[in-house]
């Protein structure tokens, strides 16, 4: 394999990253008022997970891998949604009762965002919970742990250390990519991506990480309108 290969590949996952999951964020900030409508907030959605599938099955078609590379199988799909959702009551309870009163509580910008989308009404509401299934459980997991987790480590020689040091990357890259606004902000997104990360590393299959990621994001929803609606 040209030893180059590799740094291609990450490049593009780089550039894949910004092209995926900062330019569409971007466009619906500039472009659409607000809060964003619902319309907006279903094509954001969908423009994620569209963007970053074509990207990644492009990859994987060039490459010769199939689909399993990315962790895509239907294997043992029960114990693993099973594991997934288990891991969103702990959560919950962590950052419900701990880091979002000490982030401001009603004040901080995660649940102003939940509350201001539905003062819009329960369009603009389910619209958001698609976004959190769509854009995350789905585009975000299949890039960030399936892509970067599952086949980028492959074109490396030393395998074990190329896989280590993307689950590094993946956690650090997904924290920053949500732009948290303080210390417990931080310290949720960091637990999200070590959660999701490690889920994929036990198991090399996304159906625990896109039902963890998935379940969180509507379960979250619901506890901000809960609490604080």
């Amino acid at each position: 394999m040209n030893e180059t290969a590799p740094v291609r590949t990450f490049a593009l996952f780089l550039a894949g990253t910004v092209l995926c999951f900062v330019v569409p964020p971007l466009a619906v900030g500039v472009l659409a008022p607000a809060p964003p409508p619902p319309g907006a907030l279903l094509a954001l959605a969908l423009a994620e997970l569209v963007s970053a599938a074509a990207l990644v099955f492009w990859w994987l078609r060039r490459r010769g891998l199939p689909f399993s590379a990315l962790g895509l199988t239907s294997r043992s799909w029960g114990r693993d949604a099973l594991l997934g959702a288990a891991t969103v009551p702990p959560r919950l309870l962590l950052e419900f009762a701990v880091l979002i009163p000490a982030a401001g509580g009603a004040d901080n910008p995660g649940v102003q965002e939940v509350l201001t989308n539905a003062s819009a009404g329960a369009v603009a509401l389910v619209a958001t919970a698609v976004l959190g299934v769509v854009g995350g459980g789905l585009a975000e997991e299949l890039y960030f742990r399936g892509f970067l987790l599952g086949a980028l480590p492959r074109l490396f020689v030393h395998r074990r250390a190329a896989l280590y040091g993307a689950a590094l990357v993946s956690v650090l890259l997904f924290a920053g990519l949500h732009l948290p606004s303080s210390g417990p902000d931080v310290v949720a997104i960091v637990l999200a991506g070590l959660v999701y990360t490690a889920l994929f590393l036990a198991t090399r299959r996304l159906t625990a990480t896109v039902v963890a990621h998935s379940l969180w994001n509507i379960s979250a929803l619901v506890a901000v309108l809960a609490l604080y609606g």
